[in-house]
This record gives structure tokens, sequence and C-alpha cells, in this order.
């Protein structure tokens, strides 16, 4: 079994328009998603997963602040689809809103059902050097009548240094592109409506063999018609 907890907090006090100019919002506004996700394993060879995951989140509009609230729940399936390629994994997860009255007046969290599915692949490059890559596609469904449906691809890099046995290092990038149809822009044909890049830095810490700490900071370098803030990570994993 894997149990993670994924503190995630986006801050920024401006965004980027389509042609990538900062706007000033004349606030800060951050978002503190509290992301705790189960998985449990079906097989020996732990090829087959099956779990839970649900999403806390609450938002901060200059020092107006929404109460801590349970957004999003639902099960999540982790799987090794070839077998003789243990370092390829995918991971699929379908996310029902809750409180959804809430969520969207201000914006605190996503009023949408979402289906996220990731794909990983680990390339051990030597016994201190690690590269993971990672393509997601994040599809968000509709379900008010001001709202579109729209999805995101993005494409992750991390490469990490492992210094001792029980510290890792590292660097990531992640680019990623929205696509949909901008909501009241008739003109518009659905495509490409707004993407960021982020990179960041980030550190894991095995305090015993099966409980580990993450600790993590990216900032939004480039980005049009989408943030231009800075995120900070914080994650409990445990195994067993």
């Amino acid at each position: 079994m894997e149990l993670k907890v994924f503190n995630n907090l986006y801050t920024q006090t401006k965004v980027r328009d389509e042609d990538g100019t900062n706007i000033e919002l004349g606030e800060r506004q951050s978002f503190l998603n509290n992301q705790i996700r189960y998985l449990y394993g079906l097989s020996k060879e732990a090829r087959f997963n099956i779990g839970l995951e649900t999403n806390l989140t609450t938002a901060w509009y200059g020092s107006e602040s929404s109460d801590l609230m349970f957004t999003s729940i639902g099960p999540t399936l982790k799987f090794v689809p070839i077998k003789n390629l243990g370092n390829f994994s995918v991971q699929s997860t379908f996310l029902f809103p809750l409180n959804r009255d809430d969520l969207e007046k201000p914006f605190i969290n996503h009023n949408r059902y979402t289906w996220w599915t990731q794909f990983f692949y680990d390339h051990s490059i030597n016994s201190k050097l690690n590269l993971f890559l990672e393509a997601d596609l994040i599809y968000r469904f509709a379900v008010e009548d001001y709202q579109n449906d729209f999805f995101r691809t993005p494409l992750s890099l991390i490469v990490s240094y492992f210094p001792t046995s029980k510290l890792t290092l590292y660097t990531n990038v992640q680019y990623a592109p929205a696509y949909g149809k901008l909501p009241g822009v008739e003109d518009i044909e659905f495509g490409r409506m707004r993407w960021f890049t982020q990179l960041g830095l980030g550190t894991k810490y095995l305090i015993q063999s099966n409980l580990e700490l993450e600790l993590s900071y990216a900032n939004f370098v480039l980005s049009k018609r989408d943030g231009a803030g800075s995120v900070y990570n914080f994650g409990i994993r445990f195994l067993r």
C-alpha cells in the first residue's frame, strides 16, 4: 500500500494575457490544495493498484479567505502495462466535484468532473543520476451552461541526483498547454487557448525505508492567458 499527502500552495500577484504581458491583479491570490491519495496493490509484483484520491482546498483573495473544504473525490488506478518494462507505468484518476456551489464564485477549485491520466517513465543514467519523464492528459468536463470542456496535456522532465542513499535533489521543467474554446468568445475556434511553463527545484529525504518527505518550489516563468505566480509543495509518502 501507498499513502501520499501532497500539499500544493500556488500564489500570484499577476497573470499574463494572450501576448504574455504581465497584468497586475492589485492583490495577492493564493490557493492551497491538499491531495490525499491511497493505493493498494492487487498483485505481488505490484503491477496493478487501485485506490482513492480526495482533495481539500482553500483560497485567499487579498485578506479574504474561504473555508477549507473537500473539493473532489474519486477512484484511481495505477498499473504497469508491460510486464518486462517495470520503469513504465500508467495512472488514471476520475474525480467528482464536491461542494459545487462554493467552488467558482470566486474560484477555489474546478467545479467539473475531471479525468486525469498520467504516463510515467523512469530511466537510471548511473548510480547518482536519474531521468524521469511524465506525460499527462487532464480532461475537465463542463457541468454548467457557462462552461466549456477543455483539457491540458502537461509534459514534465525531472533530473534527480542522489548524493546519499537517503537524500534526493532534483530539478524539473514542465510545459502545460490547455486546449478548448474560450467561454464567451464566439469567433475563436477550438484550439490552444492558454499555456504555462514552470521551472523548479526540489528535494526528497527518506526518514525511514518506508517514509519519505518532499519539498519543492517552482516558478511560472512563461505563460499566455495563464498564471504568473509561484508554487510551493510539501509531500509525505508512506509505503508498506
